[in-house]
C-alpha cells in the first residue's frame, strides 16, 4: 500500500500545476469577452479604439488584467497600435483570443464605423460562450451517467474480489489484488481524460475529473482492499 500512496502523491502533484495552468488560461478566456464588451462600449460613444481600449484597462479583469495594462502601457509609450494588439495575443497564446485580436486591428486600420464592427465582433464571442454553455448543459446528463457507471464498476469489481476470489489460492489472491488496483486506476485515468473531452473539448480539463476519480479509486483501495 505504500507504493501505491507514493505513485498516487507522485502522479497527483504534477497534474495539479498542469490544471493549475490550464485554469489560469480558462480564467483569461472567461474574462475576455468582458474587456471586448467595455472596449465596444467606448467605441459606441464616439471613442478610437486606441483610446477605448487605453479606458478599458482601468476594469477588473482576473488573469488578463497585467497582460491587458501592458498592452496599453506600450500604446502609451508609443507602439504602433497594431504592434501592441499583436504582443497581447501572443501573450494570451490562446487561439481564439489571437483571431478576435486580429480582427481589432484590421478594425482599427480599415473601418469606418468602429462602434458597429467591436459590437460585431462582441456579438460573435458571446454566440460562441452562449453555445459553448449550452453544449456543456447537454452533455451533463452524460457526465453523472459516466460517473455512476464507474461506481457500478467499482462495486462489481468489490462484489468479485469478495465473494469469488477468496477461494483462490493465497498467491493468486495477491495477484488478482494487484491487477484489479492497476485497472481500477486505469479506468480512473482514461475516463477522466474522456470526461475533459466530452464536456470541456479538451484533455487537459479532463486532470479534474481524473483526480476525483483516482482519488475515489484510492480511498476504495485503502478502505476495501
Amino acid at each position: 500500500m505504500i507504493i501505491e500512496l507514493a505513485i498516487f502523491i507522485g502522479f497527483i502533484i504534477p497534474v495539479y500545476f498542469i490544471y493549475a495552468k490550464y485554469s489560469k488560461n480558462k480564467e483569461i478566456y472567461n474574462y475576455f469577452p468582458i474587456f471586448i464588451q467595455e472596449v465596444y462600449n467606448n467605441t459606441s460613444t464616439g471613442m478610437s479604439l486606441v483610446d477605448a481600449v487605453k479606458k478599458s484597462k482601468d476594469v477588473n479583469y482576473g488573469c488578463l488584467s497585467p497582460m491587458i495594462k501592458n498592452m496599453c502601457l506600450q500604446i502609451e509609450w508609443g507602439v504602433p497600435f497594431d504592434k501592441a494588439v499583436k504582443n497581447f495575443g501572443k501573450k494570451v497564446n490562446n487561439s481564439f483570443i489571437d483571431r478576435m485580436v486580429i480582427l481589432m486591428d484590421k478594425v482599427s486600420q480599415f473601418s469606418l464605423d468602429i462602434g458597429k464592427n467591436m459590437g460585431e465582433i462582441y456579438d460573435y464571442i458571446a454566440l460562441t460562450k452562449k453555445l459553448e454553455r449550452e453544449r456543456k448543459t447537454e452533455l451533463f446528463p452524460q457526465l453523472i451517467s459516466l460517473y455512476f457507471i464507474f461506481f457500478v464498476f467499482l462495486g462489481i469489481i468489490l462484489i468479485i474480489f469478495n465473494f469469488f476470489i477468496p477461494y483462490f489460492e493465497t498467491f493468486e489472491v495477491l495477484e488478482y489484488r494487484n491487477i484489479f488496483i492497476h485497472l481500477v486506476f486505469i479506468e480512473s485515468v482514461f475516463l477522466g481524460l474522456t470526461l475533459g473531452k466530452m464536456i470541456e473539448n479538451s484533455f487537459v480539463a479532463g486532470l479534474k475529473h481524473m483526480t476525483i476519480l483516482c482519488t475515489i479509486t484510492f480511498i476504495f483501495v485503502m478502505l476495501l482492499f
